[in-house]
């Protein structure tokens, strides 16, 4: 007498969330960085001044009176040039046999940068530093460490190859063709950067006129 086999479908699907891990887990592991390096930028931030907070304005955005009073062309553009300096850094990085090393620790840089802002907003101003979070930064910067993480997992993976290349005798893959991907890459990478520094200035242009900072 043959044997039925009965197929489940739930043991077929089961192997496809590991797959779609495996394939992104350098993603997640990027984003568990970052989100680390919120974490410890949030305890810091309770320890911060209003000087510190606007010297370091530049790389995490973090004098919110300028976003209160300056325009919405202002506010675009210093949100992406925020993150183009990490872009920038991202993508050098990539170009570099020893890149892998460091881009681990750029996401935490932005998600500490991001959690300094967190803590100090919520330790100088409490409920209305919360909801200025809220409305007016978390928008553009959930976006913008989003990207941060994707151009994070790009580059190491370069990097990774670059090595690959030096260290095998025999290459497979035509380098110009992964140089090719990971520019364009890149440079998708950084519209969407562009488009989470709109999203900072509309928010800040429709919010920020409602707190103010003294």
């Amino acid at each position: 007498m043959k044997k039925i086999i009965f197929s489940s479908p739930l043991k077929s699907r089961s192997f496809s969330l590991p797959e779609k891990f495996r394939k992104n887990i350098v993603f997640v592991v990027f984003m568990s960085i970052l989100f680390a390096g919120i974490s410890a930028g949030a305890v810091s931030g309770r320890y911060a001044d209003q000087t510190l907070m606007e010297n370091l304005d530049i790389i995490f955005l973090t004098n919110f009176k300028l976003r209160c009073t300056d325009g919405m062309l202002s506010a675009f553009v210093s949100s992406f040039a925020s993150a183009f300096i990490f872009l920038l850094t991202i993508f050098l990085l990539g170009l570099s046999l020893w890149g892998e090393v460091i881009t681990v620790v750029i996401p935490f840089v932005k998600g500490y940068g991001y959690g300094l802002a967190i803590g100090y907003l919520y330790t100088a101003y409490g409920f209305s530093g919360i909801l200025y979070n809220i409305l007016v930064i978390l928008p553009g910067a959930f976006l913008c460490s989003a990207v941060i993480a994707a151009a994070a997992q790009e580059s190491f993976r370069n990097s990774v190859k670059l090595i690959s290349i030096f260290m095998r005798s025999a290459v497979n893959d035509d380098p110009r063709i992964q140089m090719k991907h990971y520019m364009l890459s890149m440079l998708w990478l950084l519209f969407l950067a562009a488009l989470s520094s709109a999203l900072d200035m509309l928010f800040s242009f429709a919010f920020s006129r409602f707190f103010h900072f003294p």
